[in-house]
């Protein structure tokens, strides 16, 4: 989605080549302008934003975590419905989530004006070129992706309900997601005990 509202138009021409009204740029393939839909199994692709308090999150970075990102605008009822649910799950995990909700669809200062009526803590960041929406296309928003500590994605969520049911949809997948690192810990532990008896 351009912010501009410019509309995109790809035709062929006789060559056969892609052409891309918006940047009149060519291309040989049709993968190369359109966006790959990321599965459950994927390895989540990298990126960095910088969030509304000037840090930066870089997805790369988040390896032994468990990640949650959300994409979302102001504008979109169900995600605003569901954003209280992403504040309760922010305060009850701490570090042992890495959460981002990712504004890309709508002018900055819409998202700004909207964040300033609010008084969620949550990292919030604003896709500034679309890029990393274009990483994660869906079929709508709110789109929420949720990554395991070794990057891959583990669940995929279109659409809301209350904050309350997401909450504990989320929640159940968070928990499992942390349950299965505990695991993964306590026998990489009993391993190393009888490796070094």
């Amino acid at each position: 989605n351009k912010q501009s509202g410019t509309e995109v138009t790809i035709t062929e021409n006789e060559n056969g080549d892609i052409t891309d009204s918006d940047n009149g740029g060519i291309s040989n393939s049709v993968d190369e302008l359109t966006p790959t839909v990321v599965q459950v199994g994927d390895t989540a692709p990298d990126f960095t934003l910088e969030l509304m308090d000037g840090s930066t999150f870089t997805l790369s970075e988040q390896k032994g975590k468990v990640v949650l990102l959300n994409f979302w605008a102001s504008w979109c009822g169900p995600c605003v419905r569901e954003m209280p649910a992403f504040e309760r799950l922010y305060q009850e995990y701490g570090e042992e989530l890495k959460m981002v909700a990712i504004d890309g669809l709508e002018y900055r200062e819409a998202m700004v004006e909207f964040l300033e009526g609010t008084d969620y803590t949550f990292p919030i960041a604003y896709d500034e070129d679309g890029m990393v929406n274009m990483l994660y296309p869906s079929d709508g928003i709110p789109y929420t992706v949720i990554i395991d500590k070794d990057g891959i994605v583990q669940n995929t969520y279109v659409g809301a309900l209350d904050a309350e049911k997401q909450y504990e949809t989320y929640k159940t997948a968070i928990d499992e997601l942390l349950e299965n690192t505990k695991l993964s810990d306590t026998e990489r532990e009993y391993l190393l005990y009888y490796v070094f008896l």
